[in-house]
């Protein structure tokens, strides 16, 4: 259901708080080389919650973040930018965040483009209101990225509960699908330079009254390590 009663919203909230502890645990035990060895500790910890992923876990570094949205998890090191895509499912239902880091030491330009990307995705958030089109937090997020707007490549977001993507969808083209109190979605806007990075930030919401609340609450700052 597009609406989510109380006891879906637990659910949610629940697979959200688990996802917060697993993304805590991955950045106080950061000791990863390559992209596979972070993807399978994902599996390992929502494996030792008695859990099942929600999807794959994504994991992608370097170039190859800015060249592919939803890659698989290689034996290449982790350098530059790094983003971590991953959720859980409790009783089902699923959660969904993404959080991009940084191996290395990033330049003034390099943290001017995260800051880009959490402006953006601030943009949207507070474009979600119930009875709102949804378009509009797309175009919103997408104008706050200025020139690097062509670089966004996907939707703003998505539905999320027993599947992990559902209505609505979030994009500034599709202007039917609205926003309503009690659905679940995400916010993630994000840019693909090929070649180059890839930097995405995501969170899971719940639809209030008056805006959003987040269901993930990891810290958005931009970890180095």
């Amino acid at each position: 259901m597009l609406i989510k009663n109380k006891t879906e919203i637990e659910y949610i909230a629940k697979a959200c708080e688990i996802t917060d502890e697993i993304f805590l645990q991955i950045i106080k035990n950061f000791t990863f080389t390559t992209e596979r060895e972070l993807a399978l500790f994902i599996k390992k910890e929502i494996k030792k919650r008695g859990l099942r992923e929600a999807f794959p876990p994504i994991v992608t570094s370097g170039v190859r973040a800015g060249n592919s949205i939803h890659p698989k998890p290689t034996n290449e090191k982790l350098k530059g930018f790094v983003i971590l895509d991953f959720g859980v499912r409790v009783h089902g239902y699923c959660s969904d965040m993404t959080r991009t880091i940084f191996v290395g030491k990033p330049t003034e330009k390099d943290k001017k483009l995260y800051k880009l990307i959490f402006e953006s995705k601030k943009a949207g958030e507070k474009t979600v209101k119930p009875n709102t089109i949804c378009a509009a937090a797309d175009a919103a997020a997408r104008k706050a990225l200025g020139q690097y707007k062509e670089y966004f490549i996907h939707t703003l977001g998505h539905g999320v509960g027993k599947r992990i993507h559902e209505k609505p969808r979030i994009y500034f083209k599709r202007e039917e699908d609205v926003f309503l109190e009690n659905m679940v979605v995400t916010i993630e806007p994000g840019i693909y330079i090929p070649n180059k990075l890839g930097i995405r930030i995501e969170d899971t919401y719940l639809i209030e009254k008056r805006g959003v609340r987040a269901l993930t609450c990891s810290t958005q700052k931009l970890l180095v390590f």
